[in-house]
């Protein structure tokens, strides 16, 4: 059972590749570092370089590999313009040559990684062109599941990072609208399962599902305990949302990546939260307890 995965080497993708190296499969990955795949997991995974900008590329490393199924989970949350990287190019140009060839070598099965909130109505770029992934997706008539999960929680969460340099020179933090916005954090282990189990499992063919973890929590909850187990004590800013758009607009003009960008704070246009119906359906359990994926999570970014 041979799978091509993109963003193998990605905070989510490493951990959907131990999974489906756990259950057998083998394991061929699209990167742009082969050196890094490598030292993630040896020879345990055939690496591509490859630039999916470029369907032909794209062709002839699929073509190569010959996989049965795909995962593509690349995405970014920032632009970054004077690179030429963009949400249209990542999200839906690169998933549209992808998809394309796919159909073309009639691969079984297509899992995509999309997002919560992703809508046709959705003001972010960012879930814009996501949305524009999806919709030829299941135009394409291609076999696929798709997946749409809350903010996830894992030791590579860049959250944890962020807040930890940012608070050690500033233990200041800014809340957009106060913090109020709610999210549904999902543990990474849980969408390695959604995922890994979706290959093969027909009650998943042509859906598209919402992945949520036990429970809702706001953006300041969602610090409070983060700065908790960082043993961090933060003075928290509610500031409106209107004015952290435009300051976003100024630091993404001056700093690329930026550490906050006027697209994220579109997409807080309503609250990222959902149903735990899909995990149990798909992985037969319940999500992991916010708290216990919470703590393993901060655990794991200290001991790196």
């Amino acid at each position: 059972m041979r799978v091509f995965i993109t963003g193998a080497t990605g905070f989510v993708g490493r951990h959907i590749v131990r999974k489906l190296l756990e259950e057998g499969y083998e394991v061929h990955a699209g990167v742009r570092n082969l050196g890094k795949l490598k030292s993630l997991f040896d020879d345990k995974v055939k690496g591509y370089e490859v630039d999916f900008a470029s369907k032909e590329k794209v062709r002839k490393v699929l073509a190569d590999s010959n996989p049965e199924y795909l995962i593509h989970l690349i995405g970014i949350l920032f632009e970054e313009r004077r690179k030429g990287i963009t949400f249209y190019k990542v999200h839906t140009l690169f998933s549209e040559n992808l998809f394309s060839v796919a159909k073309e070598l009639s691969v079984k099965k297509v899992v995509f990684m999309s997002a919560l909130g992703t809508d046709d109505e959705a003001p972010s770029v960012y879930h814009q062109t996501k949305r524009l992934a999806e919709k030829y997706l299941t135009s394409s008539g291609l076999n696929y599941t798709i997946y749409r999960p809350s903010m996830i929680l894992g030791p590579e969460q860049r959250l944890f990072s962020d807040m930890d340099k940012i608070t050690k020179l500033i233990p200041i933090v800014a809340l957009p609208g106060g913090g109020n916005y709610r999210f549904q954090p999902v543990d990474v282990r849980d969408v390695a399962c959604a995922f890994t189990k979706a290959l093969e499992d027909p009650q998943t063919d042509g859906k598209t599902f919402e992945l949520c973890g036990s429970r809702a929590v706001t953006f300041k909850e969602l610090l409070e305990d983060t700065f908790s187990l960082l043993g961090r004590r933060v003075l928290m800013l509610p500031l409106p949302k209107r004015l952290m758009f435009y300051m976003g607009k100024l630091v993404e003009s001056v700093v690329e990546p930026p550490p906050f960008s006027s697209d994220q704070i579109l997409m807080m246009w309503r609250d990222n939260v959902c149903s735990t119906q899909a995990l149990k359906e798909v992985c037969s359990k319940p999500p992991i307890p916010y708290e216990e994926s919470l703590e393993w999570a901060v655990r794991g970014y200290l001991s790196k």
